[in-house]
């Protein structure tokens, strides 16, 4: 591949930390006859906070500083504007975020040299502990743009930027400055070209460090914990949703000025980036969970459907987006609408272990122009 964004070749992996879940088994049912990019239930950056750090003392120096300027212009179109739109309306359950100014970490690095993935991890958490960069939160994403001549080696034989890899992202158990544990996820930028032999798209260099940004910042919303924890938004056969058009050279398009490289759609195509401004969430909406009667599996287990419905309070259009299954404080299962004959809904099979009284609610997350909203209360007696 020309670009690699850091992936499990295994299938979905890890396990969701927060509460202990209850005795219950869940599975969405959802239509899976077309869409190929499924959610495996890990975490997402719901409205991305990205900050860019510049790796290198030569971002200092003229002509890098300017590009600095540049990128981190970059970053806040990208995050708050059309790349965003396109991901909310793909079902991602993602929605526009926002950038920090990008902070110049003046390491001195020889030029021409190879550092490692494990190196730049480390310098991360210091830039955080010093107050350089930005807390960590359920938001945060770091953009490493590795300085002008120097190459990056992932470890664990994945490769360097020398043979065909452009950026990728990841994430890691660090701390705030605190020293309060923390999450910490990443994206690397490698600059082309140079001493260090580093890959190139043959494109001019701020082009390609743009492009590459837009493939891996749209990777980490949607898949921030692949490698470290559970998967969210992935096609078992080709990766993540950047990594699905990387070959498509009708992938590249200009954005504001930028160059970007749109990416996939939960079908496998490619999902275009409209241009025309997105109105803001201004339909309200009614979420509605009801549970079918209980049911038996051939092993005498009761099993119950629960089944979401969202309605727009004005309007034909069905909403569209993602909604989530709540027992307990605790997220059993996400799913996206489907919707037939007008109506947007989502179901899950839940299975029960023991007896008594369960309490669920629903949530639907929003998308475009249709509000979030929460659901009744529904109670299944076991």
């Amino acid at each position: 591949m020309s670009w690699l964004s850091a992936r499990s070749g295994s299938g979905p992996s890890g396990a969701r930390r927060g509460a202990r879940a209850p005795r219950l088994g869940v599975e969405a049912l959802e239509d899976r006859s077309v869409p190929t990019v499924f959610y495996y239930g890990g975490n997402l950056l719901p409205h991305v906070e990205a900050q860019a750090v510049f790796l290198g003392n030569e971002w200092a120096s003229s002509p890098y500083a300017a590009q600095t300027a540049t990128l981190n212009s970059f970053l806040g179109d990208l995050t708050g504007g059309a790349y965003m739109d396109a991901l909310t309306r793909a079902g991602y359950g993602v929605g526009r975020g926002t950038a920090t100014a990008g902070a110049v970490d003046s390491l001195a690095i020889t030029l021409g040299s190879t550092i490692t993935d494990a190196s730049i991890r480390s310098r991360l958490q210091a830039d955080i502990t010093a107050g350089l960069l930005q807390a960590p939160d359920a938001n945060r994403l770091y953009v490493v743009y590795v300085e002008p001549n120097v190459a990056v080696n992932l470890g664990a034989g994945q490769g360097t930027t020398q043979q065909g890899i452009l950026g990728y992202h990841g994430a890691f158990a660090g701390a705030d400055a605190a020293g309060n544990a923390a999450t910490i996820r990443y994206a690397v930028v490698a600059y082309p070209g140079g001493l260090a032999h580093n890959s190139s798209l043959g494109t001019a260099a701020i082009d390609q460090l743009t492009a590459v940004a837009s493939h891996e910042l749209a990777e980490a919303v949607t898949d921030p914990d692949v490698n470290y924890s559970r998967l969210g938004w992935y096609d078992p056969w080709r990766g993540e949703i950047g990594d699905i058009t990387e070959n498509n050279p009708a992938a590249y398009v200009r954005l504001d000025g930028y160059l970007v490289q749109e990416v996939a759609d939960r079908n496998d195509q490619l999902l275009s980036i409209a241009t025309t401004a997105t109105p803001a969430a201004s339909v309200a909406t009614t979420t509605t969970l009801t549970a079918s009667p209980v049911r038996y599996d051939r092993y005498g287990r009761p099993i119950v459907t629960l089944t979401i419905t969202v309605n727009p309070a004005s309007g034909a259009v069905a909403p569209d987006g993602t909604v989530e299954l709540v027992y307990n404080g605790t997220v059993l299962g996400k799913a996206t609408l489907q919707v037939v004959n007008g109506v947007a809904t989502a179901s899950f099979n839940v299975l029960f272990f023991a007896l008594g009284d369960y309490t669920f609610t629903a949530d639907y997350l929003g998308s475009g122009p249709f509000q979030p909203s929460a659901s009744n209360p529904v109670t299944v007696h076991i």
